[in-house]
C-alpha cells in the first residue's frame, strides 16, 4: 500500500465533496522547551513521499520549526472519514519553489504577506484589525498584485514522510482500521494496529 498515493485520492474526494478540509493540514510543532503548538495550514503540493507548506519566517511556527525539536503533521478528511498522521524530516523548501509557486497565492494571501514587513511580524500584537485591513487596502491601491514578488520572509517546509499511521473510520460496527505505514529502502511497508 502507498499511504502517499491513498491521501491524494482521499484529497480528490474530498474537494468533489466540497469539503472544508481538503487543502488544509494541521502542523504540530514542539519548541526548544517542549512546549508543543498546533496550526492550521494549507496544505500545498503531495508528491511521492512528501508533503509541502508555506510559511512567514517571521511566524512563531518557522522559530519552532528552526529549534527543531519535534514536529507531526495530521490530515483529517471529515468527508471520507480518514485521517492521516504523518512523520518524518521536515526541512525547508528550496526557495526558488517558493518564488514560483507566490505567485500562485491568492491576491490577499500576497498582500498579507507584503504587510508584514510593515506592520511587524506574524502572530505579533497590533491594536485594532482596522490597521491590518487600512494597510492592506493601501497597499491593493499603491501595487499590481499581478507584478508583486514575493518578499523574502515567504518561505515553505518539506517533509518527507517515512511513517505514516492511518486511522479509517468507514466501518458501521465502529471497529475502526488502523495501519501503520514505514518507508524504508524506497519502499512502503504497512502494519495493522488495534484501534
Amino acid at each position: 500500500m502507498d499511504p502517499v498515493r491513498a491521501i491524494s485520492t482521499d484529497r480528490d474526494q474530498a474537494r468533489k465533496l466540497a469539503d472544508t478540509n481538503a487543502d488544509i493540514c494541521f502542523l504540530a510543532l514542539a519548541d526548544a522547551n517542549g512546549r508543543a503548538t498546533v496550526r492550521t495550514l494549507v496544505l500545498r503540493d503531495i508528491a511521492e513521499n512528501y508533503f509541502t507548506l508555506f510559511v512567514n519566517k517571521t511566524s512563531p511556527k518557522w522559530t519552532a520549526f528552526a529549534e527543531g525539536t519535534g514536529h507531526e503533521m495530521l490530515i483529517w478528511y471529515a468527508s471520507v472519514l480518514r485521517q492521516y498522521r504523518i512523520s518524518g524530516t521536515l526541512e525547508e523548501l528550496d526557495q526558488s519553489i517558493v518564488i514560483q509557486n507566490w505567485q500562485n497565492r491568492p491576491d490577499g494571501s500576497k498582500y498579507l504577506d507584503s504587510a508584514y514587513e510593515e506592520l511587524g511580524s506574524q502572530s505579533s500584537p497590533i491594536d485594532s484589525r482596522d490597521i491590518l485591513t487600512d494597510k492592506i487596502s493601501q497597499l491593493k491601491q499603491s501595487t499590481n498584485h499581478e507584478k508583486m514578488q514575493a518578499p523574502a520572509m515567504v518561505s515553505g517546509l518539506k517533509l518527507t514522510a517515512n511513517r505514516i499511521d492511518i486511522l479509517d473510520l468507514n466501518h458501521q460496527d465502529r471497529i475502526h482500521d488502523r495501519q501503520l505505514c514505514t518507508y524504508d529502502d524506497g519502499a512502503w511497508t504497512s502494519q495493522v494496529l488495534i484501534p
